[in-house]
């Protein structure tokens, strides 16, 4: 175990008790019958062409499209698993059908939704084909990015595209579009208050909006004034190394814990990612090293921070010992991001947290 593991997320903003309406149907053209009170699930099993609420119809708009929803989405396909943990955290877990494979160990407190819903994935980053996404019958993909749905940066060939999908009734919504650079831990925000209208979920939505906001916002206060830290970002790689530019999501991670990326006033390459030579590493002085490593591997973490001390002894972050943890679906808008934030602020201005203990990263960490 390195020093400095992520700290644990909040608990997701409590489920509200959903109210049940009653309807009147209408039987045989000529007869009237009122319905009895019932649910959302049982709305759609009878048809559920009224919407006793009047939430619905819903229209979104969601890269460069207007998505409209007549009811809320029952029959739900999740992407990557920064969108899943995100429709987890709001409550929703009953109305996913499937999910691309998990990468990372599930919090705790989303655990139980990560075991029931079926891994329907050839690995952590693709969906089914088309034809077995067919199979499922969804009617929403609810992707991280568009590779999961065809077009020119998918992942696999015979993706369903947006166009198949809606030929099944499916609606498509992502985390992040594509001409999305950088990506933004705004967007996050965006994708809780559009599933809130999409689910009439939005006082769940807003009341995690805003506790998320707060914990950055407290960050933000605590480092206000201070020295920004040098950072080095690791990905990965022993030469080239790959890093963050001034265009990647950690950028503005590194930027909102008091941080100064070594490599933010370099452009980079889609998303953001940079290569770079060890001898452009070693030009730099960090006082402290982010790295990305898996969350479910301690030797992976510690073999990547062996790597930096060894190869670049003379650091102030090696000569310090001084690092911290960072893994792909914390590294993307979505629910751990924030746990970064708070993480790498305690290692890059430990003074100011005096006052606020860490949790425990046993929280966040666990094996399968």
């Amino acid at each position: 175990m390195v020093e400095s593991s992520m700290v644990g997320n909040r608990k997701a903003v409590p489920e509200k008790r959903h109210r049940f309406r009653c309807a009147v149907a209408t039987l045989f053209a000529a007869s009237l019958l009122a319905a009895g009170c019932a649910g959302g699930e049982a709305e759609q099993a009878a048809g559920g062409a009224q919407d006793p609420s009047g939430h619905y119809p819903v229209t979104v708009d969601n890269c460069g499209r207007k998505v409209t929803f007549d009811k809320a989405p029952s029959r739900v396909y999740l992407g990557f698993q920064s969108a899943a943990e995100l429709f987890f955290g709001l409550g929703l877990g009953d109305r996913a059908i499937a999910q691309i494979k998990p990468m990372d160990t599930p919090l705790p407190e989303q655990a139980a939704d990560f075991e029931r819903v079926a891994d329907k994935s050839p690995d952590a980053y693709v969906p089914v084909g088309k034809e077995e996404m067919f199979g499922l019958r969804p009617d929403m993909l609810f992707a991280y990015v568009n590779s999961e749905y065809g077009g020119p940066d998918q992942l696999a060939p015979g993706l369903a595209t947006v166009d198949e999908l809606g030929s099944i009734g499916a609606q498509v919504y992502a985390l992040v579009c594509p001409d999305d650079n950088p990506v933004q831990t705004s967007f996050t925000y965006r994708a809780i208050a559009d599933l809130g209208v999409i689910f009439d979920v939005e006082d769940r939505a807003t009341a995690l909006i805003e506790e998320m906001k707060a914990r950055v916002a407290d960050v933000q206060k605590r480092v206000a004034g201070r020295e920004p830290v040098p950072v080095f970002y690791y990905y990965g790689g022993e030469g080239p190394i790959t890093t963050g530019s001034r265009d990647a999501f950690v950028n503005e991670v590194i930027g909102l814990a008091g941080g100064k990326n070594v490599f933010g006033d370099v452009g980079g390459g889609r998303r953001g990612f940079l290569r770079v030579s060890q001898e452009q590493v070693a030009a730099t002085d960090p006082a402290v090293f982010l790295i990305g490593a898996s969350a479910n591997s301690d030797k992976d973490a510690q073999a990547k921070t062996d790597y930096l001390h060894r190869l670049f002894p003379e650091m102030r972050a090696s000569k310090d010992k001084r690092h911290t943890l960072t893994y792909d679906t914390a590294n993307t808008p979505g629910w751990r991001w924030v746990d970064v934030v708070e993480d790498l602020a305690r290692t890059l201005h430990p003074d100011a947290f005096t006052d606020k203990p860490a949790t425990p990263p046993t929280t966040t960490r666990g094996s399968r």
